[in-house]
């Protein structure tokens, strides 16, 4: 793996985190009512947002290292 690709790589990660925190940052404005009162919603974009922060990263890994070999 080159350098330039393993900058692109990091690159990508910090911007699916970003991503993430950012929807699970929009769905606690909505359980807390500001946006729009329907809380479950809410709910649905946190839990997808920790979804995504904790698994996604994880998974583009896995698969990287498998393209690697």
């Amino acid at each position: 793996m080159t350098d330039a690709e393993a900058r692109r790589r990091h690159v990508q990660l910090l911007g699916i985190r970003i991503l993430a925190i950012g929807t699970a940052i929009v769905g606690v404005v909505i359980i807390s009512g500001r946006l729009i009162a329907e809380p479950a919603i809410g709910y649905a974009l946190f839990v997808i947002g920790a979804a995504e922060f904790f698994a996604l990263p994880y998974w583009l890994a896995k698969q990287w290292k498998k393209q690697d070999q």
